[in-house]
């Protein structure tokens, strides 16, 4: 029987998880504790979390998974890029869920192959955001680069708005970088 590594057990996961079951693939859930729907339905649950890929690495070698997989979330995307290139299962490369991941090289990439997209800097939350600001037209974003959902990227009209701006992106984000963009 193929065995199948499910990144989550929410709401957006149960579908997923119901037509792989239906499919006749033992399915092997993997999320942190909590109330979530998709552990009753699955063969096996992993508690563990689902960004920590070294990790669900781990778990997927023991459990010699044929695949790996995630539906309505992008937060396991980065796990499941490793996870594909070192047990070489089809699916996302390491380098491109990297890149799908974190908001600065994807729009490097948009530069580099000559897709367009809004005019953007990269800073440090140390940078002086209003110098580096000044390149750009308001309105902008800011935005953090490692959230999903929307969460971390708020629209600013106005230099009066900056700092709140600023503060909103660093309560989000995991690392010490973030971008403004010209809002499109």
């Amino acid at each position: 029987m193929k065995k199948l590594m499910i990144m989550g057990a929410g709401i957006y996961q149960v579908p997923l998880i119901k037509r792989a079951k239906e499919m006749g693939i033992y399915t092997i859930v993997v999320s942190i504790p909590g109330n979530y729907p998709g552990f009753a339905l699955a063969d096996q649950v992993c508690y563990e979390n689902t960004v920590d890929y070294e990790r669900i690495l781990e778990v997927a070698k023991r459990e010699q998974i044929d695949g790996i997989v995630t539906a309505g979330t992008d937060v396991a995307v980065i796990t499941i890029g490793k996870v594909c290139d070192e047990l070489g299962l089809p699916g996302l490369s390491f380098a491109a869920a990297k890149v799908s991941s974190n908001k600065i090289l994807m729009k490097e990439k948009y530069e580099q192959y000559g897709v367009r997209t809004a005019r953007f800097r990269r800073l440090r939350f140390d940078d002086d955001m209003y110098a580096i600001a000044a390149e750009l037209q308001l309105p902008l974003m800011f935005k953090a680069v490692d959230s999903s959902g929307s969460r971390g990227i708020i629209r600013v009209d106005s230099t009066e708005d900056f700092e709140e701006a600023r503060r909103i992106v660093r309560e989000t984000s995991r690392t010490d970088e973030y971008i403004i963009e010209e809002f499109v």
